[in-house]
């Protein structure tokens, strides 16, 4: 009789592994529908934002993600840009509205509850910038400020942390955060180094602090899955565009070090 009944549950266990579908990895439902949605930057130049001259948009980040497209599929144009704010890019993750985000985003702690991020590509470290004549020359001298970030990054964390007196002032997105403070609704603008040289490339009278709070690695944020095939994928085109000159190439093309 045992012997009856392990042969019946071996015989439902055989059929029911036949009539399950094998599940696709990430990586393989990329490859099937051939076009990758990557969750991108509009207005943090000069890593993702859209040309005056072109009207398309580019950037280091953009330039990274053509690289992985035309790796992974063949051709750097199979790629669906999809714009978002900071505030946005978890989100547009977790629900599976993009493949991946390239945006600048910083490796953390909490976010890595959430989602899985590949190896950095870049190291940034934040900072803020303040008008020419100001008398604020480090974050010491920001304290009982106003300081103005854009919500979904870490400067705010940062800032908590550093200068606990400051009073912080978040907008949606880097464009709005930096128009606050053109119109003088703070004494400063923190966030990574990089982006805030992109705005001084084009609008004068501003300079950045001496010193920096924080570094940051950027990495490609994706969704977590049990199988990681998308990200050892990710990470073997990271390091082969480190061991290939690409990614200094890049950092000279878009004038960051």
């Amino acid at each position: 009789m045992k012997k009856i009944l392990c042969l019946i549950i071996l015989s439902l266990l055989f059929l029911t592994a036949c009539g399950k579908k094998e599940e696709k990895t990430a990586f393989q439902k990329i490859i099937k529908k051939d076009v990758l949605t990557i969750g991108i930057n509009t207005d943090s130049k000069p890593f993702g934002f859209i040309s005056k001259n072109t009207n398309e948009i580019e950037g280091f980040d953009i330039d990274i993600a053509r690289y992985i497209a035309k790796d992974m599929l063949g051709s750097e144009r199979k790629i669906k840009f999809v714009p978002l704010t900071p505030n946005e890019r978890i989100e547009a993750i977790t629900s599976g509205e993009v493949d991946m985000v390239i945006a600048t985003m910083t490796i953390t702690p909490q976010r890595q509850y959430l989602i899985d991020f590949s190896k950095p590509y870049y190291f940034a470290g934040q900072t803020a910038i303040v008008e020419k004549d100001s008398n604020i020359h480090t974050f010491s001298d920001l304290k009982n400020k106003t300081i103005i970030v854009a919500l979904g990054t870490t400067a705010e964390k940062n800032i908590r942390r550093i200068i606990p007196t400051a009073r912080i002032v978040g907008y949606k997105n880097y464009k709005d955060a930096f128009t606050a403070f053109q119109q003088g609704k703070g004494e400063a603008f923190s966030t990574d180094d990089t982006i805030l040289s992109g705005f001084m490339m084009d609008n004068s009278g501003y300079r950045l602090l001496k010193n920096k709070i924080s570094q940051e690695p950027y990495a490609i944020g994706i969704k977590q899955y049990d199988d990681k095939q998308l990200k050892e994928n990710l990470d073997i085109i990271i390091t082969r565009m480190n061991k290939d000159g690409t990614i200094k190439e890049l950092k000279k093309k878009w004038h960051l070090k």
